[in-house]
């Protein structure tokens, strides 16, 4: 099982795109579902990135049903 996009900003994003969103993003450690301090995933990204709407950004797993699916920046298939 890996992590092949992020939901935020109510659409999915590729790992790549979604590191470059973080630049904008902020760190909410207290959010109330946050993970804490220093945990990233395989792709770099921390847990406790939130969107402008200050939800946590999630990741989506290979296992998870994606009828074919597209990155909402750069278009390519997830």
């Amino acid at each position: 099982m890996r992590i092949i996009a992020y939901t935020f900003e109510a659409d999915m994003h590729c790992p790549a795109c979604t590191k470059k969103a973080t630049e904008r993003m902020k760190l909410d450690h207290g959010h109330p579902y946050a993970m804490g301090d220093a945990c990233q995933d395989d792709h770099g990204i921390e847990y406790d990135f939130v969107d402008s709407d200050g939800n946590l950004i999630h990741p989506v797993f290979s296992t998870d049903a994606t009828d074919p699916a597209y990155c909402a920046d750069c278009r390519a298939r997830l």
